[in-house]
């Protein structure tokens, strides 16, 4: 973890002043973050889930959304748009992304007290598995699976599924994922995420969290 420096803000979003990211969690300020989940185009409707690094600081191996990250001081919302090329290596459009519109989060599970507005977008993508350039030292893979499935799993945490997996050094697999293997959320936030991916595909609208 990079100890950067955020903005700190107010719930409306409104800027008050600047402090490293390192007290912007010790003390539970509020800041913001890019949350993007890839979504491919064809039928079934499928999604891209990152697998977060062994070594993070914050629910190591888990599977969270395709990319996500903080806006450093100054940042706008589609500044985070960065992330994409950071961590899967791909240069993106930010035309192409499609507004979910803003998550307010406030929970102590993760990175010290976490209390963020992040800013969240779809991007449908079909680059393929092997030719996303994962950056190790960002994420650990990633792991492409059914929006059914996805759901499946949320709704019933017994219930397996399976999808096709790549690791950081370019392995790429069939894995077994089940609710356990998610990062934890406290909002129905994957529900919610996996139903507008599901509805965007379907072309139905309007979207939001």
């Amino acid at each position: 973890m990079t100890d950067e420096l955020l903005d700190v803000v107010e719930p409306t979003g409104a800027v008050l002043k600047q402090e490293l990211r390192s007290v912007v969690h010790r003390d539970g300020l509020w800041h913001q973050t890019f949350h993007c989940l890839v979504l491919r185009s064809g039928a079934p409707a499928r999604v891209v889930l990152q697998r977060r690094r062994a070594g993070t600081t914050s629910f190591p191996g888990r599977l969270d959304i395709s990319v996500a990250g903080h806006l450093s001081a100054g940042e706008k919302p589609l500044d985070g748009i960065r992330e994409l090329r950071e961590e899967l290596g791909i240069h993106v459009d930010p035309a192409r992304l499609v507004s979910l519109g803003q998550r307010m989060l406030a929970d102590d599970a993760g990175e010290g007290r976490n209390r963020e507005i992040a800013h969240v977008y779809l991007l449908v993508d079909d680059t393929p598995l092997t030719n996303f350039n994962l950056d190790p030292a960002e994420i650990g893979g990633l792991v492409e699976v059914t929006i059914a499935d996805l759901l499946a799993i949320l709704e019933d945490p017994k219930l397996s599924v399976q999808g096709h997996s790549i690791d950081a050094s370019g392995t790429t697999g069939v894995v077994t994922c089940c609710a356990q293997d998610l990062v934890p959320v406290v909002d129905g936030y994957w529900v919610v995420l996996a139903t507008m991916a599901l509805q965007h595909a379907h072309g139905l609208h309007p979207l939001g969290i």
